[in-house]
């Protein structure tokens, strides 16, 4: 059968469990496993997959997730144009505030039916052809001194071109050194996970710019002053990025003058549009750009690089980290990552 503006978009979802090749650390606790969910969205002979990796300190978890998706599903605001996605997002955001990696794993999906609609990738659908993407980064997540230096070798030996290190244990200062050991000549970029003062992040500053570190990752808590942003900004003498504190971008304006540089992450804003809109508005206040991302398949993170030539830096190792990825998406190519040639986000399942 050929779709048709007439065919009502239909949304399915279920639990996606993931586990991650090592126990992935951050300085609020260590993980083996990711409870994501998958979405999927038909429309005729279409089907679009996205996926929602929700995190605690967003105030979201999968049963959240299941919860949102159900009322978007009740409330029938999917409607039968899947190129409409900003008037779906629009309907989204008016019956369900905040809860923004379901949001975002329905709008990834209606951006993969739409590309497959018109048969083309969503990147092209997006007026980014022909732009080229930065490198990605590979994660060193918290863990003994001797388990960092075996997945430091591991990363090296994989070919990965350049690390970020999780930070935020009372031996920061040796991760750092043990990695650097290993990898001297490799970029570094440091991820604190909230977990620092003002004041330590300014000394860490000074001791990871011996170390040739290019940025810090949100050293201050979720919610820290932004006069303290100010503050460690102007005293730090390694740039400072938030993440945990930035999702839309009505908070990149907030902080504006007060870091360097954001973090966009799909989970955060709720989808590829206002994730444009963090980037513009970040861009319009002089401020660096990191795409990250969560625990995630191939799924999400390939929507992610639809976006990845409009930002500086890439953190984009999701389904690099995992055990097992259950789809197929994008690929790791000697530091970048390639999407496939197909349309719409160009993921398909194992």
């Amino acid at each position: 059968m050929t779709a048709t503006k007439t065919t009502a978009i239909e949304l399915e979802f279920e639990a996606l469990d993931l586990t991650t090749a090592h126990p992935f650390g951050i300085s609020s606790g260590t993980s083996v496993d990711s409870k994501n969910v998958l979405v999927k969205l038909k429309f005729g002979d279409h089907i679009g997959y996205g996926e929602a990796a929700p995190a605690k300190y967003h105030d979201e978890t999968r049963e959240t997730v299941m919860a949102v998706l159900g009322m978007v599903r009740d409330a029938n605001v999917l409607g039968d144009d899947p190129f409409a996605i900003a008037e779906i997002s629009d309907r989204m955001n008016k019956i369900i505030a905040k809860n923004h990696s379901a949001k975002s794993a329905v709008e990834m999906a209606l951006h993969d039916i739409a590309g497959k609609v018109a048969g083309q990738p969503t990147y092209k659908m997006l007026g980014l052809s022909g732009l080229k993407a930065p490198m990605t980064d590979f994660t060193i997540g918290i863990d003994s001194i001797e388990m960092v230096e075996k997945k430091t070798r591991e990363a090296v030996e994989a070919g990965y071109k350049m690390l970020k290190v999780k930070q935020g244990t009372s031996y920061d200062r040796e991760i750092i050194e043990t990695i650097r050991e290993i990898a001297p000549e490799i970029p570094l970029r440091v991820d604190a996970n909230c977990a620092w003062t003002p004041k330590q992040a300014i000394e860490m500053s000074e001791f990871l710019y011996d170390y040739g570190v290019q940025f810090i990752e949100q050293p201050l808590a979720k919610n820290a002053h932004k006069e303290d942003f100010k503050y460690v900004k102007e005293n730090s003498i390694v740039p400072i990025f938030a993440d945990e504190s930035v999702s839309t971008s009505n908070d990149v304006a907030r902080l504006a003058g007060c870091v360097d540089g954001v973090v966009v992450k799909l989970a955060k804003t709720g989808g590829l549009l206002e994730a444009i809109r963090v980037i513009h508005t970040a861009r319009a206040h002089s401020m660096q750009i990191m795409f990250g991302c969560m625990i995630e398949s191939s799924i999400g993170i390939s929507a992610a690089v639809q976006l990845a030539p409009l930002v500086d830096y890439l953190d984009l190792d999701g389904a690099m980290l995992l055990a097992s990825d259950p789809f197929h998406g994008a690929t790791y190519e000697d530091g970048y990552l390639k999407l496939r040639d197909l349309p719409g986000l160009g993921v398909t399942p194992r």
